[in-house]
């Protein structure tokens, strides 16, 4: 099934893969999806294009903050962190295995979340969308695959699975486009290199993997750049739809076949995205090989995601107040922010805008924004905040549900920032405990280990001083709360 939008003859030929040579029209779908389970997510309008406008591509350079919108989606389009992905890294040269990058170098792979009921982040009806570019659409018999670490414990020492050639990774996820295991899987790859088991075995039809046209082909100067877009229902991988995507690290890899091939340990790996094959631009992995060089680039991924991430939500909450519902968020730090949308819903799905505010532009300070959303009392609403760019680019804070002016305890998350502690300071926002009492939080190391008690201080931000820790990973939760989840940070 191929969306043939209204066109001449000619325009319709380049449509069609294979065909032609001609330059195909940025932003149309080339290959549809075939089951109408996944029409409200690969292209929801049904108008044969993944752009919002339902036009073309216009800027190649920023292809992202043009795609489709998608109603349920409760974290916007999020790109994989590029440190210095090329076109044209591996043989034969922007072949059919080749992950490439847009005409500024960077952004060739993203994820969306999808959730129909985001009160209930783990009801099963979840889903995640996998997007990436080729320099052409897939043909022969590759895998395309995305690494998963569900459980935000990654390196040796910090996840209790790490071995060489797989530091922290629970799930891979593979679309094989051709071959005895085409389509969509899932696998449980835990302290492993290969597949341990089977958790989603071809679940997803090769036939639901959309192909669109790109507007950019990076170095290639191939006439028909792709976007390959699949789903996979987030109850095989492991995490919930309320996970906090500043500190989920996926990585992505090609394989040399699609017959369910791992590119774990990079034996099989035909292009590990972010990464360069001749040039890493991670210097100390020049020298290794086998597994050690494999994970010495993904660790150089992971450095990269926790160093320079975008806007960051320090917090977010939503109250009941005598005009209305009043809306508070902090953010960590800003990289050209362009403003914020405050967007409601009364069912999760269907979201419109009832504010925009400026936002700071770049700032490495925290700032905190307060809105009040007149006339809401008494109403049951879901809110969340899109964080716009100066180029278009988006993401999306968590979502809050407030109902009889009482926040959902599904959505009741203790916001810890910085992911990355490097002077000491880990700061606390206490918006959702509302205690009774001042709290009493503990950290715990990844075995389980009491690491140190801290007293809270009633409401707002508390700062606490972790410059006594060892480097690595830890938790922080209240000692008295089974609802409200556990915070992840690194020290260095």
């Amino acid at each position: 099934m191929t969306y043939l939008p209204a066109a001449s003859s000619l325009t319709l030929l380049c449509l069609l893969p294979g065909l032609s040579t001609a330059q195909c029209i940025p932003g149309t779908v080339t290959n549809a999806h075939a089951s109408a389970v996944y029409d409200a997510y690969l292209d929801p309008d049904g108008d044969g294009f993944i752009t919002e406008s339902g036009t073309p591509f216009t800027n190649g350079t920023t292809e992202a903050g043009s795609f489709e919108l998608i109603d349920a989606s409760v974290s916007g389009w999020v790109k994989l962190i590029d440190i210095s992905e090329v076109s044209g890294d591996v043989t034969p040269v922007c072949g059919n295995a080749d992950l490439i990058t847009d005409d500024d170098g960077s952004d060739f792979a993203y994820y969306n979340i999808i959730d129909p009921t985001p009160g209930t982040p783990s009801s099963g009806d979840e889903f995640m969308l996998f997007r990436f570019r080729l320099s052409k659409a897939p043909n022969g018999s590759f895998g395309y695959n995305f690494l998963i670490d569900s459980d935000m414990t990654y390196g040796p020492g910090i996840d209790a699975n790490s071995t060489c050639g797989n530091q922290g990774f629970e799930r891979e996820v593979q679309f094989a486009n051709a071959g005895g295991k085409k389509g969509v899987s899932v696998y449980d790859v835990d302290g492993s290199t290969t597949f341990t088991s089977t958790l989603c075995g071809q679940c997803v039809s090769n036939l639901d993997a959309q192909v669109a046209c790109a507007a950019s082909s990076g170095g290639c100067n191939t006439p028909t750049p792709s976007f390959i877009t699949f789903p996979v229902s987030l109850v095989h991988l492991g995490i919930p739809s309320n996970t906090n995507t500043n500190t989920l690290y996926i990585a992505s890899g090609t394989a040399n076949s699609g017959n369910a091939t791992s590119v774990l340990g990079g034996k099989n790996a035909s292009d590990i995205g972010a990464l360069d094959a001749n040039s890493t631009g991670c210097t100390s992995c020049s020298s290794l090989s086998g597994c050690e060089l494999f994970d010495c680039r993904t660790d150089c991924i992971n450095a990269a995601l926790l160093s320079t991430l975008p806007v960051t939500f320090a917090g977010f909450s939503v109250v009941a107040t005598a005009g209305g519902h009043r809306l508070q968020w902090t953010t960590q730090r800003e990289t050209d922010n362009a403003y914020f949308s405050v967007e409601q819903s009364t069912d999760g799905r269907q979201w419109h805008s009832v504010t925009r505010l400026p936002g700071a532009g770049t700032s490495t300070e925290p700032i905190t924004y307060t809105y009040v959303h007149a006339g809401s009392a008494g109403k049951g609403s879901y809110y969340r905040i899109r964080q716009v760019d100066y180029d278009g680019t988006f993401s999306f804070s968590p979502v809050q549900y407030l109902s009889n002016g009482r926040t959902s305890a599904a959505n009741r998350q203790l916001i810890v920032y910085p992911t990355l502690v490097q002077d000491g300071q880990l700061y606390l926002n206490l918006a959702q405990l509302k205690p009774v009492q001042p709290p009493t939080f503990i950290i715990t190391d990844t075995n389980g280990k009491t690491q140190s008690h801290h007293q809270g201080g009633g409401s707002g931000i508390l700062t606490m001083d972790v410059s006594g820790l060892p480097a690595g990973t830890y938790f922080i939760r209240p000692v008295k709360s089974a609802v409200v989840s556990a915070g992840r940070f690194i020290k260095q």
